[in-house]
């Protein structure tokens, strides 16, 4: 979705880029530090790592997003899209989207791939019982 919308995205196309839950995009040397302090204005979370062929890390020239969190709090492909399309805005645009995000974002709330809240309470507080 990243490399549709004009991104640079690392990694193998073939296996979609990534086989983990992390994804690498490419801003421009030095662009990283400065790409994920935008992108944090808008509400987006992101990391700047150091290419290979990049001095360090403050020539970063590189983002890491993790998707594991929203995959765990309900996102699936299509709204990927649509955060795909908010990071290439603000990337390649320049643009203010943070209200948009956080829109985006409370459509999110509910933790998925965990135990219901009624059957993590009996042992949450029996750990804490046995560590207490």
């Amino acid at each position: 979705a990243l490399k549709d919308r004009g991104l640079t995205v690392e990694g193998n196309p073939v296996l979609g880029y990534t086989e983990t839950h992390q994804v690498i995009v490419r801003v421009g040397y030095g662009k990283g530090p400065e790409m994920a302090k935008r992108l944090e204005e808008n509400n987006i979370i992101v990391n700047y790592q150091g290419a290979p062929d990049d001095e360090g890390f403050t020539a970063a020239s590189c983002l890491r997003m993790g998707v594991q969190e929203m995959t765990r709090f309900g996102m699936k492909g299509e709204h990927f899209d649509e955060l795909a399309d908010a990071i290439s805005q603000v990337v390649l645009k320049g643009r203010s989207l943070a209200g948009d995000v956080s829109r985006f974002r409370k459509r999110f709330t509910e933790m998925k791939y965990s135990l219901p809240a009624e059957e993590a309470a009996p042992l949450i507080r029996k750990l804490l019982e046995a560590v207490g």
